[in-house]
């Protein structure tokens, strides 16, 4: 049950967790949310005052909204990597009006 911190290996500005079977973490608060993206294996993300819990899978990610108590649980081994939601919106492509 542990979980360990490092450095996104992509440098995009992401704080990526590599968690044990059963290890849990925080997820940290950003003003305009968080996107947060399985790398591997599965896991839980739940939010306080969010009804749903989002069970994720290698590839899968979620956007939180700002403001509650937000965690991942892992069901196996897994890899997560957390963005803030303003820089993942700041990197997407403007598209044009129709």
């Amino acid at each position: 049950m542990t979980s360990k911190w490092m450095v996104s290996p992509t440098g995009n500005g992401a704080q990526v967790w590599e968690l044990g079977k059963d290890a849990t973490v925080r997820l940290p608060r950003w003003r305009k949310g968080l996107v947060a993206r399985v790398e591997r294996g599965t896991l839980v993300v739940t939010q306080a005052g969010d009804p749903e819990d989002h069970v994720l899978a290698a590839g899968d990610e979620v956007r939180l909204p700002p403001g509650g108590l937000a965690v991942a649980w892992a069901l196996t081994p897994s890899l997560l990597a957390v963005r803030d939601a303003a820089r993942v919106e700041a990197s997407l492509p403007c598209q044009a009006a129709a």
